[in-house]
């Protein structure tokens, strides 16, 4: 691969982060913000979806991960880079950047189970505390984070004990061993984002068939609010299928099939789009809810007013 291709390449990272740093932060505002009562619930979960992104995003900008294929490798590149002296360390700060992708996967799934389980059961979700809801959801990507953990330990390996052709820059590189140890990996990617498609597919088909279930017995307001909110959610979730998921899956392959022909380049392209997602992510809350159009527009009229009065104290007499 042509040695000029990481300059380029990370100077496309920063547009990225650039995007990111531009939309995320303001959407975290306005979901905290400005959310009203009937979405505050809905709101915690979007947050924890779009903070597990947000986490990815700055992980990824700061470390830059470069595969080294065909070696088995990974270059740490970027600022982190400096501050990741040994291969345990970038071990670390992989593994970390691993867990955000899952545990935005997971937080997904959890939003379509409190939107099913809060239509499906109304009363028995008012008596359960919501602490002890957002406490379950926090206990079990605890766990899953260290799963992730333990598996990507056990198929590192040192660079001093890789049996590969290795680049002849050694610095700042993270290498994985290939085989039986990989596939399971490589599988476990691959269930995790099948579960995702699927898991999402479902609940919002039971809770489409719940609204239209229920239909009788909710308020007109109620139940415009109710198909707002499921529409929408369905529409995010269905990008980061689109944008996220499946080019996830086209990395991992290219990963598994270090050996392949390009295999680089397939894994630097296919992994732009998952993380531009999180941009589209933010566009799409801002948008497509209601309430939060009306809040952006509120901002928005606010930050002109103030760049009218800054102008009119500076105008010449």
């Amino acid at each position: 691969m042509n040695e000029e291709l990481p300059f380029f390449y990370n100077r496309i990272l920063d547009v990225t982060a650039f995007g990111s740093i531009l939309t995320k932060p303001f959407c975290f505002y306005i979901l905290v913000m400005k959310t009203p009562k009937y979405m505050r619930t809905v709101s915690y979960f979007i947050i924890n979806e779009l903070g597990w992104n947000f986490l990815g995003n700055l992980l990824y900008t700061l470390g830059h991960p470069h595969p080294m294929m065909p070696a088995a490798c990974f270059r740490i590149d970027g600022l982190a880079s400096n501050f990741l002296e040994t291969e345990f360390q970038r071990f670390l700060y992989f593994t970390a950047l691993v867990i955000t992708v899952i545990n935005c996967c997971l937080g997904f799934i959890l939003t379509f189970i409190y939107r099913y389980v809060s239509l499906a059961f109304p009363d028995a979700t008012n008596r359960i505390p919501k602490s002890w809801g957002f406490l379950s959801c926090a206990v079990l990507q605890l766990i899953i984070s260290f799963l992730v953990a333990i598996l990507f330990y056990s198929v590192w390996l040192l660079t001093s004990e890789y049996q590969g052709e290795l680049p002849q820059d050694m610095r700042y590189l993270l290498c994985y061993q290939e085989g039986p140890k990989l596939a399971i990996v490589v599988y476990f990617f691959y269930a995790t984002f099948g579960v995702f498609g699927f898991s999402v597919t479902l609940l919002g088909g039971l809770c489409v068939r719940e609204l239209w279930v229920k239909k009788s017995t909710m308020s007109k307001a109620t139940l415009l609010l109710q198909k707002e909110i499921l529409k929408n959610l369905l529409l995010i979730t269905g990008s980061a299928l689109l944008f996220a998921s499946l080019p996830f899956v086209v990395v991992v392959f290219s990963i598994y099939n270090s050996k392949m022909p390009c295999a680089r380049i397939i894994f630097s392209s296919a992994v732009l789009f998952p993380l531009n997602f999180g941009t589209i992510y933010a566009l799409l809350i801002l948008t497509l809810f209601k309430s939060y159009r009306k809040a952006v527009v509120g901002v928005g009229r606010l930050v002109l007013q103030a760049f009218k009065r800054v102008c009119a104290v500076f105008k010449p007499s």
